[in-house]
């Protein structure tokens, strides 16, 4: 179907015009699609839910989005793997996965993702023994530049898989996933408000005890949201709110009020202050009990810009000192919280977290405000340490910078030459972002 309208990305800071917009509903019509760049000469890129905060889609070629390509392709329950095709959204895999006694090992907080999309920008959740979601995959199955189907894995064209594992979108068209799962388990989710300075001294230690440890912190506030996951057996009891008050808490106040309190302060910055403290007051939710794809994640309708980088675990507590003294002396008008999280470190190429256990710091901005500024202090307070900017939010590095941060960048662009040597999947942002003329 031909383009008629600009495409946005969710937040509102990507904006393009394809010259068409394509929705293969098989394989077969995937290969129909790169078919049809070849034929054009233009370009092409998968779009997943449009949740990412850079320009990683953004292009004025064809632009193949998978959301008519989606379900379970195949599930063993013995050995946990799981196949799903590539438009496959986040949260339609618990229910997917359920019948076979299986769950996604890790989730962030968002659900609205692909799978494909997920992988491919580096999306990850919490958890100090648990890896992204590309630290999950264990096989693809790629459609090429060239109209050819590569099953990968690590046994099996191992480079192409390597790259591909998290590959921005620029190796090819994933058309499945095989991921390693876990069997199904419930999830004790536990919120607290506490002591900024305390939180962040245990930090380190409390992520290791605690399956899933995480943290809000509204900047210019002495207050932490703390949230923790441990994780029961599927026998546990559930235990939520009654829906009044969980309706009350998610969306009248976690969003509605937010939202306008965050639109207020837009309006007028001096009400930035306020509005963060109040919000650092009332961030806490209740206890639940549930089953980990209904805990692991819960309703973002309040939209913002987003930065988030990730520095190596031992780094952290110097890190955040110094962020927290900046923020406080440029006194930072800002409503949205600076969300901390911890993962396992993995082998994926161009993981955030390659080689290295990682504490992520994210950064937000209401999407009504102008963003870039407050981001781009947060990438300039956080590049001392080593911080690696996560693919799909917001960043100013390119090639160079990022060839020190990425130790396996130049075996990533060189499969990446293999695979599309005329630059159909790339665009002027990737070949700026990578380097490729």
């Amino acid at each position: 179907m031909p383009a008629t309208a600009v495409r946005r990305n969710w937040s509102g800071s990507s904006r393009f015009t394809p010259r068409e917009v394509l929705a293969p509903a098989t394989e077969a019509q995937v290969l129909d699609a790169l078919a049809a760049a070849r034929a054009a000469g233009c370009g092409l890129r998968v779009v997943g839910a449009g949740h990412s905060f850079s320009a990683l889609v953004a292009t004025d070629g064809i632009l193949l989005t998978l959301d008519a390509y989606t379900g379970l392709v195949r599930a063993d329950a013995d050995t946990g793997l799981v196949t799903l095709r590539g438009g496959t959204r986040l949260w339609e895999i618990g229910p997917l996965l359920a019948p076979h006694g299986l769950a996604l090992a890790v989730m962030g907080d968002i659900d609205q993702q692909s799978i494909a999309g997920a992988i491919q920008t580096g999306t990850h959740g919490t958890g100090a023994a648990f890896t992204g979601f590309a630290g999950m995959v264990a096989a693809l199955r790629i459609a090429l530049p060239d109209g050819s189907i590569v099953d990968a894995c690590p046994h099996s064209e191992p480079e192409l898989f390597a790259a591909a594992q998290l590959g921005l979108g620029a190796i090819g068209v994933i058309c499945e996933v095989t991921l390693q799962c876990v069997p199904a388990y419930r999830l004790e989710l536990t919120e607290s408000t506490q002591d900024l300075e305390q939180t962040v001294t245990s930090f380190l230690a409390d992520a290791s005890a605690i399956d899933h440890h995480e943290f809000f912190w509204f900047p210019r506030t002495r207050r932490a949201t703390v949230r923790s996951a441990r994780r029961l057996p599927l026998d546990t009891p559930r235990r939520r709110p009654h829906r009044g008050i969980e309706l009350l808490q998610t969306e009248v106040l976690g969003n509605g009020a937010f939202d306008l309190l965050c639109r207020g302060a837009a309006l007028v910055p001096p009400l930035s202050r306020p509005t963060a403290e109040l919000a650092s007051r009332l961030f806490a939710g209740p206890r639940v009990i549930d089953d980990s794809p209904k805990v692991f994640t819960a309703p973002r309708r309040v939209r913002f810009h987003e930065s988030e980088w990730a520095i190596p675990a031992e780094h952290f507590e110097q890190a955040f000192s110094a962020l927290c003294a900046h923020l406080e002396q440029e006194d930072v008008a800002v409503t949205f919280p600076l969300e901390i999280r911890r993962v396992a470190a993995d082998d994926v190429w161009l993981s955030t977290a390659f080689e290295r256990e990682s504490v992520y710091i994210a950064a937000h901005r209401y999407h009504r405000e102008d963003a870039g500024p407050y981001l781009l202090m947060i990438q300039r307070i956080l590049r001392p340490f080593a911080a690696r900017p996560h693919w799909g939010k917001q960043h100013w590095l390119a090639a160079g910078e990022l060839r020190e941060l990425y130790p396996r960048l130049d075996d990533f662009l060189a499969v990446r030459a293999e695979a599309d040597p005329h630059g159909m999947l790339m665009t002027p942002y990737l070949r700026h972002l990578l380097g490729v003329r």
